[in-house]
Formats: structure tokens, sequence, C-alpha cells
């Protein structure tokens, strides 16, 4: 298997990443999070879906930061008794929110795939709904680990 076809298969096999931010006073925030890779645009969405929150979109603590500081990190990793099957993937970019704004069609087509993609991926978005922003991670560099003996 080719290095980037492993990525691939691990970025698709993963159902959950952590997303750190980081405010203007370099206080780090991580939570976990749902994402999808979009393989035509080479980038990465997070929904903010329409799960209960305690306030509006705009005003979350990573929605904040990444207005304040774009940089980012998104992490995905498995953990298994079998260290031989441990593996990370981080992945540092800019992000960006989209959304929550009168759209141009371009940034419009690029939430319905993403929308799309989340769907497929997450049925469960089915019934919840996703929501009107997203987290876009432009990714700057990829570091990949894994214990493969």
């Amino acid at each position: 298997m080719t290095n980037d076809t492993y990525l691939k298969t691990i970025i698709n096999k993963s159902r959950i990443g952590r997303l750190a931010t980081v405010d203007l006073e370099c206080k780090p925030h991580v939570i976990p999070v749902v994402f999808v890779f979009d393989n035509d645009r080479n980038c990465y969405f997070i929904p903010i879906d329409e799960k209960t929150k305690r306030s509006r979109p705009e005003n979350l603590k990573r929605v904040k930061n990444i207005q304040e500081n774009p940089n980012v990190a998104l992490l995905l990793d498995e953990y298994n008794e079998d260290w031989t099957k441990l593996y990370f993937i981080m992945i540092r970019g800019k992000g960006s929110i989209l959304g929550g704004k009168k759209l141009e069609q371009n940034e419009m087509l690029i939430l319905e795939k993403a929308h799309k993609l989340l769907c497929d991926k997450y049925p469960q978005y089915k019934k919840i709904g996703i929501g009107k922003y997203l987290i876009k991670i432009m990714p700057q560099k990829v570091v990949v680990w894994n214990n493969d003996g």
C-alpha cells in the first residue's frame, strides 16, 4: 500500500478527530469533532451542527478562535491494545468559517458538497441536520506516524 493510499484509508476510516484552536492569548482549546475530507478541494470540513448547543454557532469558542487566529490542528488517531496497530495523523493548517451569511454561488456549492459528504459518512445527519456553518481546514503540513513494527 502506498503512503497516499494508506493515508486516505485512515482518514476515511476515522470517525472522530480532535480539533485544536488557539485564542489571541495563546490559550489552546481542543474538542472532539466529526469531519470529512474533500479529495477534490484537498480540504477538511467540520460541521457546526444543529445538536443542542448552549450558544449560537458564531459564539462558540472554536469559531471565535478561528476568526481571531486561523492556525488549527486536526488530530486523527487510533489506540489499540496491540501497539503495532497504533497510529496518528496530525493535520496542521488554516481554518476558516463557511456559512451563516449571504453566500456566493461558489460558497453554496462548497457547502452543498460538504453536507453531502458528511451525510454519507455520518447517516445521523439525515435526522438532526448539519447546520448552516462549517469549519474548513486547508492543510499546510500533515504528519503521519504508525507503529507497524
